[in-house]
């Protein structure tokens, strides 16, 4: 037998069972007005639709619920005018 299947004999097969799913918003998103210059970069990238563009191409949060901090939208603002503060799981 070779070393590559002995090896893959002795792994130990995971038994933890996983978390419960979180249920609710992960993230509560703060925008910044004044920093914003409206280029829309956070909507674009966010991918459970929780901000909009107003009329003012500025952002909104429109779903706050659906907000997973996955932090898509913070990380390529280039103004730095978003954020995303994580919440605790309930």
């Amino acid at each position: 037998m070779n070393d590559a299947v002995q090896e893959a004999q002795v792994v130990p097969a995971i038994t933890e069972a996983r978390p419960a799913a979180h249920k609710g918003p992960r993230g509560r998103v703060v925008i910044f007005g004044t920093w914003c210059k409206g280029c829309g970069l956070c909507v674009e990238f966010c991918p459970t639709g929780v901000l909009a563009l107003d009329q003012e191409s500025h952002p909104i949060v429109v779903a706050p619920d659906q907000c997973t901090a996955c932090h898509w939208c913070d990380t390529h603002c280039p103004d730095l005018a978003i954020v995303v503060q994580p919440l605790e799981a309930t």
